[in-house]
């Protein structure tokens, strides 16, 4: 996949964004079935740069994220 898409896991995982050879590359978010969604940068495939997670009830956790690894958080 190249561009903009869609990609929705058996177990109802989401992820909706960019991406680059079939990898999650650039902005999108992903949705976790718990409610959960993480909106942020992603390179070749995981989470990497800045981005915000979404907990169910409301409360929100900013980070940044290097190679997958949470790095910073605030």
């Amino acid at each position: 996949m190249e561009g903009q898409g869609v990609f929705t896991w058996p177990d109802s995982r989401r992820y909706e964004g960019e991406y680059v050879n079939d990898l999650k590359h650039g902005y999108g978010v992903f949705y976790w079935p718990s409610g959960k969604r993480y909106e942020g940068y992603w390179k070749k495939g995981v989470q990497h740069g800045k981005g915000t997670i979404f907990y169910p009830g409301g409360s929100t956790k900013k980070a940044e994220w290097f190679e997958g690894t949470m790095v910073k958080t605030g």
